[in-house]
This record gives structure tokens, C-alpha cells and sequence, in this order.
């Protein structure tokens, strides 16, 4: 959609060139001009306003013409002008630190290499590894004698909570971008009731990934029950089929925390955890999900050597019809997985708990700008660039995601979660443990492991997870 504005007296037009799809028929381009309202509303509100009506305008010219097949009107974004101001710095460096495979996602290096080349600036990059964020990131932050970058790349709620963000972060509560993020992705972005970063990253959807064809060749339906899910993999292994390939080796990878989501809805329970009132042993359904590992494996539905198994062995794994289910998200297939991704669909997660199963939301990655840096107003700059529809459409462009914000076009939905919606959305909690339950390490699923092979009891195992979870916040010796 190309915009040109017209005005007249105190009349606002616009012209938009929109194109019309039909399957079989090519592509055909409109010239709509549009009256939209009175001189002085708001250019966001006229942009939006635009976008409707031409969508309309559309719909009713396929009605007109009498089509019978069904035709994508979409109204696609040819161009865009910019909606915030950014650009007025030049020759200026701001430095970024974050994790190294984070700053290597497409959308990343496209953002940082447009505004350097549109403004003149130079981004220099940090790329740290997973030990470097646990200790350098930590001790920039605890010392203003310690050197420390303009902007963070980052995950919010508790990963930042030892980074002191009420004094360090800058605070974006009133930036004229909020009203453009998605629920989800305000909520990750809030810390102590405000806004610490500006969302930027992959919003994907998590659960049980399935191999469509072995399901129909035993005539599987997808269980609804966490009872049905164990015989669905009773039924696979029956038939000399895994049912699930658990990357043992890596620990992050159990994903126990995919079912605490749906307990720690109940603020009662993330209180409780939080103050250290309540802890793992305290709550059932952390029995269920800790107990739901052992059954697994003793029943043989990992495999006889799932200890063997790692992040590496994920793709064959799914490719080679020797296993019919993982635990993972959806956005894995089309970038980490080199088979067809149509071959698999996404069902919720069967852990033993909750009762129906579960599909975890996104952990969303933050730029957080340091607020005591002499650089904060390019750091600013850059923000608002990242921010802005004219831009972020096409970083994101080509990338399978949810949307992060509102305007967000180009990037692509995966079709696991088009073929689910319905039943994700039923099943759907916002992702809290990572995020929300202080202390909280997908590391401590190592006690998970040892309970796994006899070497902890069920109580011992889930009193040193959460001992292990205190330890970090100061309130019990390691």
C-alpha cells in the first residue's frame, strides 16, 4: 500500500495502491483515493483508518465482479513513512551487548545494519556467551565503576531482576510505541509496573510437536486427556515406534517449566513460591510434572538410550519416523529443522499436568536501554527506530513468528500454529516461570535427571530444586 497525501481545504486524502490477489490469476494493482477526515488527526489514526478502508474497498470489488473463488485481499505494505522520530544523531557509537546466538537472529542484523546505514552511526556489537550474562552482565550493573553497555539485549521479569532496573533501566512506560505492542508482548516488557525495554524477537508458541504421518498410520487421534496422551504412546511403542525424543543431555530442554504455567496462574501459588512461603513440595502439580518424567522413562516411551540423546539429534530424530513427538516451538521447524515442516503439527503438552494439557506462550527478547549512559539519547534514537512499522516490517519480513506489535506485517505465522489456533488459544498460558518465579533455572531439571535414575527420591529431588532456586536469591547455602 503506497500512501500520498492530498489535501484540500481541511480535507485529508490519500492515495493508496493496493494489490488483489486471486489463486491462478496473478496479482492486479488498485489506485484508491480515499477521503479519511479533517486536517489534524492523528497520522497514526489516518494510516489505520486507510488500511480498513481500502481492505473494504477490495472486498467489495471481488463482490462486484462476481467472483466465486476465494481470493486473499489482503492489503499489502508497499512503503511506508516513518510514525516516530528517530535519525537526528549521526557519527555516534553505541555499544550492545547480548547473547551471541540472539544478536545473530535475522531480524536483529537487519534492524542494526538499516540504522547504521540511514543514520551514520555505529553499533558496535558484544556478543556474550550464556557464562558471560551470568556474571559480567550482573557485575557491569552492580558498579558504576564497572564498564557497562548502552543497550541490553535481554529477557525481562526475573533474568533482569539482579540488574537493580528500577535504578539502571530507562523507563519507557510513556513511548509513543506502546499502544503498537501486542498484550503479550507488554507483558513481557513490564517490570515493577513499568516498561524496561522495547520487545524485539521471535514470539513463538510452545507444546508437543507431532509426526503427522505416524499418526495416521496407527490411528492416532490427538489426545485431549493427560490418560489418552499415555496411550497414544503406549500404542506407539507397541508399534515399534518411540513416542518421544527428549534431548536428555541438554538440560534446558526437559522444559519443565511448560506445565507450571498453568498453576502459576493462580497468584496464590506465585506468591507463595516468590516470598518463600510455598515451596516445589508444596504444591501438587509439581509432583504431577516431576513424577511425569519417571513414568516416561520407566515405561520406556523416551527410548531405551534417551540418556544419549541431545539438542543435535533433534532434527534426525523427527525426520526419521523412529520417533512421533517433542516437546518444543513451533518456530523450531523453520529454523532449526531441515525436513518438511508440513509433516508436523503441534499439539499441547501432555506433563502431567494440567488435566487438558498446555501450550506455553513466548519469551520475548528486550532492548533495555542503559539509563546512565552518556550515549542514552542515540540509544533512544535507535529504539524508536527498531520501533517504528516502516522499519520493523521489513526486518521482520520472511520471519515465522507471532507478531510482536500491532502494524506487524510480513513476517509469517507458521501454518502449526494456523491448523491449531482454535485449540491454542483454549489451552494457552503466558509463559511465568521463566519469567515470573524468582530464582527460577531450567538447570535445576538436572535434579530432575537424577530422579529419573534412581539417584534422588521424589522428595529429595524436589526439595533441591527448590533449594537450589533459593540459593540463588541469597535465602538458603548452595
Amino acid at each position: 500500500m503506497f500512501f500520498r497525501k492530498h489535501t484540500g481545504g481541511t480535507l485529508v486524502w490519500r492515495r493508496l495502491k493496493c494489490r488483489l490477489s486471486r489463486p491462478g490469476s496473478g496479482d492486479s494493482w488498485y489506485y484508491l483515493f480515499v477521503y479519511l477526515g479533517d486536517r489534524g488527526v492523528e497520522e497514526s489514526a489516518l494510516k489505520s483508518r486507510a488500511i480498513k478502508v481500502a481492505a473494504l474497498i477490495l472486498a467489495a470489488l471481488f463482490t462486484v465482479a462476481g467472483c466465486t473463488s476465494h481470493a486473499d485481499t489482503t492489503v499489502v505494505p508497499e512503503e511506508e513513512a516513518p510514525l516516530y522520530t528517530w535519525g537526528e544523531f549521526t557519527g555516534r557509537t553505541i555499544t550492545v551487548w547480548g547473547d551471541k546466538d540472539d544478536l545473530s537472529r535475522p531480524y536483529i542484523v537487519r534492524a542494526f545494519e538499516d540504522y547504521q546505514q540511514k543514520t551514520g552511526n555505529v553499533i558496535e556489537v558484544v556478543p556474550l556467551s550464556k557464562v558471560d550474562l551470568d556474571e559480567k552482565v550482573p557485575r557491569a550493573f552492580s558498579s558504576d565503576e564497572e564498564e557497562r553497555p548502552d543497550l541490553l539485549l535481554s529477557y525481562g521479569g526475573t533474568n533482569v531482576e539482579n540488574l537493580n532496573p528500577d535504578e539502571n533501566f530507562y523507563d519507557f512506560t510513556d513511548a509513543p510505541w506502546i499502544d503498537d505492542l501486542t498484550d503479550t508482548a507488554l507483558t513481557q516488557a513490564v517490570f515493577n509496573g513499568k516498561v524496561i525495554g522495547l520487545p524485539h524477537g521471535e514470539a513463538s508458541v510452545s507444546g508437543t510437536l507431532y509426526n503427522k504421518e505416524l499418526f495416521e498410520t496407527y490411528h492416532l487421534d490427538i489426545p485431549t486427556t493427560q490418560e489418552e496422551f499415555l496411550s497414544v504412546c503406549e500404542t506407539l511403542l507397541q508399534n515399534g515406534v518411540t513416542p518421544v525424543y527428549l534431548p536428555y543431555k541438554e538440560i534446558t530442554m526437559l522444559l519443565y517449566q511448560f506445565p507450571m504455567d498453568s498453576f502459576l496462574k493462580e497468584q496464590r501459588v506465585l506468591d507463595g513460591l516468590n516470598d518463600n512461603t510455598l515451596s516445589y513440595a508444596d504444591v501438587p502439580e509439581m509432583r504431577k510434572i516431576v513424577q511425569w518424567y519417571k513414568t516416561m522413562s520407566d515405561s520406556g516411551y523416551f527410548g531405551e538410550a534417551y540418556a544419549d540423546n541431545d539438542w543435535d539429534g533433534m532434527d534426525e530424530a523427527m525426520q526419521s519416523g523412529e520417533y512421533a513427538m517433542m516437546l518444543c516451538w513451533d518456530t523450531w521447524l523453520y529454523t532449526g529443522y531441515t525436513g518438511d515442516p508440513s509433516n508436523i503439527g503441534i499439539m499441547p503438552a501432555f506433563m502431567g499436568t494440567p488435566e487438558n494439557g498446555s501450550f506455553e506462550g513466548p519469551n520475548i527478547l528486550l532492548g533495555i536501554a542503559n539509563k546512565k549512559s552518556d550515549q542514552l539519547d542515540v540509544t533512544l534514537d535507535l529504539i524508536n527506530f527498531m520501533a517504528d512499522p516502516c522499519n520493523y516490517n521489513v526486518h521482520y519480513a520472511g520471519v515465522y513468528t507471532a507478531p510482536v506489535f500491532n502494524d506487524q506485517r510480513g513476517s509469517i505465522t507458521t501454518p502449526q500454529y494456523m491448523e491449531t489456533e482454535r485449540l491454542i488459544n483454549k489451552l494457552f498460558y503466558n509463559s511465568t516461570a521463566w519469567s515470573r518465579v524468582r530464582g527460577f533455572s531450567q538447570i535445576d531439571a538436572s535434579y530432575i535427571q537424577q530422579y529419573m535414575q534412581d539417584e534422588l527420591s521424589l522428595e529429595s529431588c524436589l526439595q533441591a530444586m527448590n533449594d537450589a532456586r533459593l540459593s540463588r536469591l541469597g535465602l538458603q547455602e548452595p
